[in-house]
């Protein structure tokens, strides 16, 4: 029969066999009994039974196990439903847990606030195989099955339908208009294979490698059913017709306890299946669930389906013709009114035109005051963001950065101690001070943070720059070792002092050499090297860090130091941006350039310092 959207509802399984009813009964009673008083042991996960209950339990068996194994005393029950009886146990809140199709699972998330845990990684695509009989030659294409009439297991299922739809609805075919018929035949999906086979319809849609299984359990002869418009796959051997989507989730309730769903999650992801069973991997992404959705505006978005201005003219016609007339014939009355009032009032717009001329000025004083008082709370937001959380996380990195080097060397000799090895007492002592030193220096720049709040100016003066690289490699060597990074140093001779405050431009240097090291890093295997030169160029002093990374497009360079764009995947975005503007309020200029052969060349320029007086010098020309 041919149904309309709205008409199509999952059957929910009817006429299953009388083994499979047994099977969920018994299902229904093990979760009746989780509600007892030995809740607290047992663990509910309801299931989608598309292949039916018996099925269900056999495959979701080995989760069950490794849940159990992961967390002794409990007992895990699994709980099949149809896809209509999984939404109502969980908004009752029946189960603890539930595994269910990606589509389905994106819909009780935005409805019940489900989340994801872990993701099945059995290797078998997520996507629709539309099928039909091998003799059916003249369906190759999927603007052939215009007119037929197609087999579904329901309309809320992902695999068997959904996905084919949005691939119909991409080649301008509305399954619902287009074709003679949508025949819902309900779980389990086997159902489809046997009304293609006994042509009751034309074609049918499977979830992919359904069709393989089923031909390999030998359940029909084989390759007496072939899939329609297969599409390119790298990651399967199944023949599809549709996009692949991330495979099913595990996901908690939101009354399901945190701590209990990480446990369950580290059971599963440590979980090791025997041969022939699906483990479970982290959850993954199913933002392309949410963009299937989108396009065929159904499950949350639903409103998208919206009657447009065309629609809405050709429906409502008359009901706008009538309302234009009376409009316009209240527009002729208004008009007619509004003569005979001004004809009336003549005589008072002499004296009302001062009047009507000051409340205009007041107004717009008004507005004037109103917009000045909304930018300037909006740049007092802005500063205070910058100045609190980018200033304060980045200064705070230097004095940490060499506490944790003296720590780390502490720790050292103490473990050489206990190795036998004579300690330096002398050298500890001397640590512990370095470490009170740097200590000491972070409240020195929490200080400054708090000057910074109350708009305090950073105090400037002489710097050799030589100096100021220096104690930034010394800051920098613990972390570089760590990951492998040889730093490189060529200090320029005769440097001209530079004006400026020495932490700050030691967290713009530091800033330089850690995104130097994590450019390199990212190519190839090490030891990677980074280069530090300095040399006097342009009335002033320049610093420059050289990586051997990828380099960087020319769309980067446009937005290097934009806030919060950044290219690391764990990046905030403010690094960059906060050492531009450090650099510029030192009236200094900070650029990016290719470095020959592979990777960019970070350059810092300051103007040299008049004698041991610091003055405000505005640089000219290009750096180095």
């Amino acid at each position: 029969m041919c149904l309309s959207r709205r008409a199509l509802r999952p059957s929910g399984g009817r006429g299953a066999s009388l083994r499979s009813v047994i099977v969920l009964l018994l299902g229904a009673v093990l979760a009746a009994l989780a509600g007892s008083p030995l809740r607290a042991e047992t663990i509910r996960i309801g299931v989608l039974a598309f292949l039916g209950a018996e099925h269900s339990l056999e495959e979701w068996g080995p989760t069950a196990r490794a849940v159990e194994a992961g967390l002794p005393g409990s007992t895990v029950v699994i709980v099949p439903y149809d896809h209509a009886g999984l939404d109502r146990a969980v908004a009752e809140g029946a189960v603890d847990y539930v595994i269910t199709n990606p589509g389905h699972y994106v819909e009780l998330e935005v409805a019940h606030g489900i989340s994801r845990i872990a993701t099945l990684d059995s290797g078998l695509p997520v996507a629709s195989a539309i099928v039909v009989r091998r003799d059916r030659s003249d369906l190759r294409t999927l603007a052939d099955l215009a007119g037929k009439r197609v087999a579904i297991v329901g309309p809320t299922a992902f695999g068997g339908f959904q996905a084919a739809w949005r691939e119909f609805a991409a080649a301008g075919i509305d399954p619902f208009r287009d074709l003679a018929g949508l025949d819902t035949v309900g779980f389990p999906m086997t159902r489809v294979i046997d009304a293609v086979l006994s042509n009751r319809v034309d074609a049918g849609i499977l979830r992919g490698c359904l069709l393989e299984q089923q031909e390999a359990e030998g359940a029909f002869a084989p390759g007496a059913l072939r899939v329609v418009a297969p599409r390119e796959n790298p990651g399967t051997s199944c023949a599809v017709s549709s996009r692949v989507y991330p495979d099913w989730p595990i996901a908690k309730l939101r009354a399901t306890s945190a701590a209990e769903a990480k446990r369950v999650a580290t059971a599963l992801l440590t979980f090791q299946p025997p041969a022939g069973v699906p483990g479970w991997t982290v959850p993954l992404d199913y933002q392309p669930v949410h963009e299937a959705f989108r396009d065929l505006k159904i499950g949350p978005y639903e409103a998208l389906r919206h009657v447009t201005a065309r629609e809405l003219l050709a429906r409502y016609w008359q009901v706008l013709a009538i309302f234009g007339i009376a409009l316009g014939a209240w527009a002729v009355h208004a008009l007619r009114v509004e003569r005979l009032v001004r004809r009336r009032t003549a005589e008072l717009a002499t004296v009302n035109a001062d009047l009507v001329r000051e409340i205009d000025h007041r107004r717009r004083i008004e507005e004037q005051e109103a917009l000045h008082r909304k930018e300037l709370d909006h740049a007092a937001r802005l500063s205070i963001l910058g100045e609190m959380a980018g200033g304060m996380a980045h200064e705070l990195n230097q004095p940490l950065a060499a506490i944790a080097n003296y720590a780390d060397g502490c720790e050292l000799r103490l473990r050489q101690a206990s190795a036998g090895t004579p300690v330096d007492t002398g050298a500890l002592v001397q640590a512990t001070k370095l470490i009170r030193q740097q200590a000491e220096r972070a409240a020195q720049v929490i200080q400054r943070m708090r000057a910074f709040v109350r708009k305090r100016e950073p105090v400037h003066m002489a710097l050799d720059l030589n100096e100021v690289v220096t104690e930034a490699l010394e800051f920098f060597q613990g972390p570089a070792r760590r990951s492998g990074i040889v730093l490189e140093t060529a200090p320029a001779k005769n440097l001209p002092l530079v004006c400026g405050d020495r932490i700050q431009l030691q967290q713009v240097i530091l800033n330089l050499l850690q995104n130097a090291a994590d450019a390199s890093i990212c190519r190839g295997a090490g030891p990677w090297t980074v280069r530090v030169e300095t040399l006097a160029c342009d009335g002033g002093a320049c610093v420059a860090v050289m990586d051997r990374g990828e380099g960087m497009s020319a769309d980067v360079k446009a937005r290097l130091f934009e806030p919060f764009f950044t290219t690391k995947p764990a990046g905030l975005g403010l690094g960059l941006a906060l050492c531009h503007s450090i650099v510029e309020e030192h009236r200094g200029r900070l650029h990016a350039v290719d470095r020959d052969g592979s990777g960019t060349v970070m350059r810092l320029w300051l103007p040299a310092a008049a004698g041991a007086v610091c003055e405000e010098t505005t640089p000219s020309g290009e750096g180095a």
